[in-house]
């Protein structure tokens, strides 16, 4: 089968997950990264700054800042010859768009792995998709229950296992990411609000990701480690903190976040808050360790960096079950049996077991 995925092309991006697992599920998958066909100058896209000015004049104006790209789409699924569209990025794709690939034959189908909170205006929800997958069951249950579909399925998160990998670590690499607590991804209250006992403790904090936003006025901000960190340089920060701690976002009601299954997958010793959808993939206290909100964060932080022994098998155990229960390949051959579709023979590079 020929898939073609819509959404970044990062190198750990989700998107890229998806190409990589359907290849080695056996099927020919390529990106289709819709960012490089917004209508704007190539100097624009070319200046990081420049781009984001213009993709906010054109939410101000046309309202869908991928409005100019859907001609590429089609157009890109037409020389690739798909079979199967699995978009991503929901928000990126139009309902038209959707009509016009089925109406030639081209399946279309979207997993959205995210918070219901990252919905946008929700136009996707007017496509006629072949099918819909959420990360989260409450949205699986709201949206059949209100629409009386039966073509909308839970689908979780998962890693990527030629991404999420332990690595070697340096003496270089032990200075630059020394950490007692560690973790990656963005600035927002609700998360600066659940860190706060860790900020005057004495531990030595790193968060990673994009620079803070200039609206949140807290001293979580002190603690921001610089830039935002992908691929290797992520693995290899995350496994030299001592601790390598997960907050799921307010908004995952029944369900856990992408990170919980990056850190496990990569080898680092995870802290996660305690949600009851936890143990549907990693069992508490063997696999991947837990903390019961703010007051129990920091004594958890504190046991654990005594008992380092504990953290290495902890952080062992979670790598051999991310790795051999919740992968980009395990997840797709799901999504495409329920769509009726069956996979070759597994290529190599299938996702390791020891």
């Amino acid at each position: 089968m020929r898939v073609l995925v819509v959404g970044p092309s990062a190198i750990d991006s989700s998107e890229m997950g998806c190409v990589r697992g359907l290849r080695v599920l056996g099927h020919t998958a390529e990106i289709c990264d819709l960012r490089q066909h917004m209508g704007l100058p190539g100097a624009l896209r070319r200046n990081p700054m420049a781009a984001r000015i213009a993709e906010f004049v054109l939410l101000s104006t046309v309202r869908e800042p991928y409005y100019f790209a859907q001609q590429h789409l089609i157009s890109a699924c037409e020389r690739f010859a798909a079979d199967l569209v699995l978009v991503i990025q929901l928000t990126w794709v139009l309902p038209q768009t959707i009509e016009t690939l089925r109406s030639r034959g081209v399946r279309c189908v979207g997993w959205f792995p995210d918070a219901f909170t990252s919905f946008g205006r929700g136009t996707f929800l007017l496509a006629p998709w072949d099918a819909l997958f959420f990360q989260d069951p409450f949205m699986v249950d709201r949206l059949r229950t209100a629409f009386g579909l039966d073509s909308i399925h839970h689908l979780p998160q998962c890693c990527d296992p030629e991404i999420q990998r332990p690595l070697s670590v340096s003496a270089e690499d032990q200075a630059r990411y020394a950490a007692d607590v560690a973790t990656y991804g963005t600035y927002y209250p609700y998360r600066a609000r659940l860190l706060e006992p860790l900020l005057h403790s004495g531990l030595r904090l790193k968060l990673w990701g994009p620079r803070p936003p200039s609206w949140l006025h807290h001293p979580v901000k002190q603690h921001w480690a610089g830039r935002q960190i992908v691929g290797d340089e992520k693995c290899r920060a995350m496994l030299v903190a001592k601790i390598a701690l997960n907050t799921n976002h307010y908004a995952g009601i029944h369900d856990v976040n992408k990170r919980t299954f990056e850190l496990a997958a990569l080898g680092a010793f995870q802290l996660t808050d305690d949600r009851p959808a936890l143990a549907r993939y990693f069992e508490p206290g063997r696999e991947v360790a837990t903390f019961a909100g703010r007051a129990d964060l920091l004594d958890k932080v504190r046991y654990y960096l005594a008992h380092p022994e504990e953290r290495a098998r902890i952080a062992e155990a979670g790598r051999l079950r991310a790795h051999r229960d919740h992968t980009f390949a395990a997840r797709l051959r799901v999504l495409l049996q329920t769509l009726g579709c069956h996979s070759p023979a597994p290529t190599s590079g299938g996702p390791a077991t020891t």
